[in-house]
């Protein structure tokens, strides 16, 4: 006997129902439809929210995120001078950038962009972006900012006046001091104002219409700390000391003759003085003396004095006689000391004059020079740190640099060993010349470190 399998039939009203009888009431077709229908919708929805999610992945990860503000990220962050490679690391250099710029009444903050591979600088700047410059990358020497075409900036160039100051903030801490020079209207093609020649500053108008551009250039300050108590002038200048009258015509910086002792430079004065008194007057009774702006007194060096233009002062000056004459002086090779102070005292009266003189060596050297940094490598043996660039000097006058003019520095203030040097030191840089130079340094332990060659600095990333 076989056995079929059963259904369970549904009950109406206590009787057994088929489910051909089911089918064939209206009300189970309606809500039988009304199910299924729910059910594609289901369906559907769940395709749709599936794509959209599929879709929203894709837009995160293609799209160009907006930029915060991060006032830790500085403007060379992205933008390498030169890139080192070696057998353990690939290190990145970077310029010490300028951050703010202030003017009379008006501070920017210094974005920094690079002319390009053809030689043309277009700056992506907006000419509503109100106090944001723009640094040409690299200039260091004359350092070129666009500002962005708009009446309160073109007001503020064409109101600056003879006497008035522009700082510059570098990233690395400096300040520099520039005195506005002049202002002119030049071609939109003029090259000469990128020109790295001469210390100062450019400040450009960008996005003018026409053909033409509003440009304000500005003179490098340097800081006059000598002695005020007394008459004091400059280079150039007169001098009136009682019946004399003293004026400096020029002045000479020599680091690189064989007489002199090692460790010193010279520094000689040539200058005329004339007696405006109706006595004769005894020489003898000047004292001519150098000093620096920290103190130290220098007396006169007959070595020195002999390398000057014209012969030591001697004897006695007669009435209304001008004489011109030498004075030199034997100076630390490593003096740091923005200006030096020629000061002619009267041994009888006490009397006084200063004359205030640009210093073309040590730190001041940076002004008038070129300096680049063109390779760093880590050694084989990966202990060293080995630094190649070169210095070009733009100057008049030779640049001595020595070794303490150079160093290699971490965040934390420690100082490391510097190994050796070609050429050895010190490196004389006569005008117009370019001095290449090889460091070796001991390698940091950390991943950033600064290296210096007189005031100019670089940031290396990537030490490790």
């Amino acid at each position: 006997m076989s056995i079929e399998p059963q259904e369970n039939e549904p009950t109406t009203n206590g009787r057994g129902t088929s489910w051909r009888e089911s089918l064939s009431n209206p009300a189970v077709l309606v809500a039988g439809g009304i199910a299924l229908i729910a059910l594609l919708a289901v369906v559907v929805l769940s395709i749709i929210l599936v794509q959209g999610r599929g879709e929203g992945a894709d837009t995160a990860v293609s799209g160009t995120p907006t930029p915060f503000a991060n006032g830790n990220a500085g403007p060379l962050a992205a933008e390498p001078l030169v890139v080192g490679m070696s057998d353990s690391a690939t290190i990145s250099v970077t310029l010490d950038a300028p951050v703010t710029l202030s003017l009379p009444g008006q501070q920017f903050n210094v974005q920094t962009q690079i002319i390009g591979a053809d030689g043309t600088w277009t700056p992506a700047l907006d000419a509503q972006a109100a106090g944001t410059a723009v640094w040409v990358y690299g200039s260091i020497v004359n350092y070129v900012i666009g500002l962005p075409d708009s009446d309160a900036n073109r007001a503020l160039l064409e109101g600056l006046t003879p006497g008035d100051e522009l700082l510059l903030a570098t990233r690395g801490g400096m300040r520099l001091t520039f005195s506005f020079n002049n202002r002119s209207t030049v071609p939109v093609t003029n090259r000469d104002i990128f020109g790295q020649t001469t210390p100062g500053i450019t400040l450009v108008m960008l996005g003018s219409e026409g053909t033409e551009r509003l440009v304000v250039n500005g003179r490098y300050v340097v800081a006059d700390t000598a002695n005020t108590s007394g008459n004091v002038v400059g280079l150039g200048e007169t001098a009136q000391l009682e019946n004399v009258q003293v004026t400096v015509n020029s002045t000479t910086y020599i680091a690189d003759r064989p007489e002199i002792p090692p460790g010193f430079a010279l520094f000689v004065v040539d200058y005329q003085i004339q007696n405006v008194g109706l006595t004769a007057l005894d020489s003898g009774n000047l004292q001519l003396s150098l000093s620096d702006t920290i103190g130290n007194q220098y007396a006169i060096s007959p070595l020195a004095t002999q390398l000057g233009n014209f012969p030591t002062l001697a004897g006695f000056l007669n009435a209304n006689q001008v004489m011109q004459a030498s004075a030199g002086y034997q100076i630390p090779l490593g003096l740091e000391s923005d200006t030096l102070s020629w000061v002619v005292t009267n041994r009888n009266s006490g009397a006084q004059v200063y004359v205030t003189l640009p210093f073309t060596g040590g730190s001041a050297a940076a002004a008038g020079s070129a300096i680049s940094l063109a390779r760093v490598d880590v050694s084989t043996d990966l202990t060293s740190l080995i630094l190649g660039g070169q210095v070009t000097n733009l100057g008049t006058q030779p640049i001595v640099i020595t070794e303490s003019d150079v160093s290699l520095q971490t965040d934390d203030g420690s100082i490391y060993l510097l190994l050796s040097t070609n050429p050895p030191f010190p490196w004389t840089v006569p005008p117009g010349q370019t001095l290449q130079y090889f460091l070796t340094y001991q390698r940091p332990p950390t991943a950033t470190a600064v290296f210096r060659i007189l005031n100019q600095g670089f940031q290396l990333t990537n030490l490790r």
